[in-house]
């Protein structure tokens, strides 16, 4: 179920333009399937009102910055890998999630589905607004 997923938001000024704020989107594009399974992220991109809304709504400070349900633990810094999964289990809504997380922990980064799960994400979909 959705609610049981680990809520990630990754605040950017455009993930497209912005190479830090493209590495922060991949940091999470990059965790491997068992990851993505129970987590949701979404980008928000400042140059939107909803982006906006959201940066307001996390009391976001710098760009690009990851929120983990509604914590910003990574203020213009992209994790590593280990740091991401630590910091996702310390929120986890359950015990269950936490051990899957932790789990996972040693497996690493999965390049090869970046660009699908960048995708799945909306990545990049709202960040430009054309005339």
């Amino acid at each position: 179920m959705a609610d049981e997923k680990i809520r990630v938001d990754v605040l950017t000024l455009d993930s497209v333009q912005c190479a830090a704020c493209g590495y922060m989107m991949e940091s999470m594009a990059a965790m491997p399937e068992e990851v993505q399974a129970i987590i949701e992220y979404k980008e928000w991109s400042v140059k939107t009102k909803t982006g906006v809304g959201k940066f307001m709504e996390l009391k976001g400070k710098v760009l690009p910055s990851i929120a983990i349900e509604g914590d910003i633990v990574f203020p213009s810094i992209i994790p590593q890998y280990e740091e991401l999964i630590d910091e996702m289990a310390k929120r986890a809504k359950t015990p269950e999630l936490a051990a899957k997380l932790k789990a996972a922990r040693d497996t690493g980064f999965q390049f090869d589905k970046v660009t699908e799960n960048l995708k799945k994400a909306g990545s990049g979909l709202s960040t430009r607004i054309d005339s």
